[in-house]
């Protein structure tokens, strides 16, 4: 029988470097750096880099001047970049064959602090089912960082590692999971009649409504809209099957 590892962290701050070499990492952002991440690779961007910090982001803009600006802090788009961080917003027309440089409060920090691990894939509720069938037959050790706000867990992305918790599972029974990972699907499962009410519930919806971002929250708690697996590698995001 073979034994096998599936470790849950509420923020990317929680993990020790270490700890994700050998393993595959899981990177979660539901609101909403990593639904944008996925809506940009399905609408034909040609690759997403991100990174941790504005400036970075406007040196690489001098290196690459072809490429669109995106992101957020405080939730809102950064003065002078192209687009923000909805999804909505990373249309067929606005970024297909475009490269992206991406910075966001979470999710970039959380991708570019889990570059040690064997594998880096980017995920959501949207693109659950098809990621966990890809990991459940990986046999791999997991590791689901979840990007959490500003240092603080949130209910959101704790629900998608739930779910993706789920989904491997039903295929693959040998994985044990660390607390939180039994708190991720328990707290999944609680909530998986209603996602959108318990996303638009929490803190994070409850910042986005006052800002007039509904439909981001709507869109985000869509599950299993989508088969691509974003995979962060070498310093930049692309759809998985384009680099192997």
């Amino acid at each position: 029988m073979i034994n096998l590892d599936l470790k849950v962290f509420p923020t990317w701050q929680m993990v020790e470097k270490n700890e994700l070499r050998g393993s595959y990492a899981v990177v979660i952002d539901v609101l909403r750096a990593t639904n944008t991440i996925i809506t940009a690779l399905a609408n034909g961007a040609k690759e997403i880099i991100p990174v941790p910090e504005i400036e970075i982001a406007w040196e690489m803009k001098k290196e690459n001047p072809s490429y669109l600006l995106g992101g957020e802090r405080g939730a809102q788009k950064i003065s002078g970049f192209d687009l923000g961080n909805s999804p909505l917003e990373y249309s067929p027309e606005v970024v297909f064959n475009r490269g992206i440089i991406f910075t966001t409060s979470n999710g970039s920090r959380a991708l570019n602090s889990s570059s040690k691990a064997d594998m880096v894939c980017v995920a959501s509720l949207a693109n659950s089912k098809a990621l966990a069938k890809f990991l459940a037959n990986s046999l791999k050790n997991l590791t689901i960082v979840c990007a959490g706000t500003l240092g603080n867990p949130s209910l959101e992305d704790t629900l998608a590692a739930g779910k993706i918790i789920e989904e491997i599972l039903a295929l693959e029974k040998n994985y044990h999971l660390n607390d939180f990972g039994y708190i991720s699907l328990s707290t999944y499962l609680q909530n998986k009649a209603n996602i959108f009410q318990a996303i638009s519930s929490s803190p994070n919806g409850q910042k986005l409504k006052k800002l007039n971002m509904s439909e981001d929250i709507e869109y985000c708690s869509l599950m299993d809209q989508t088969e691509i697996i974003p995979i962060f590698k070498d310093g930049n995001i692309s759809n998985y099957p384009r680099i192997l």
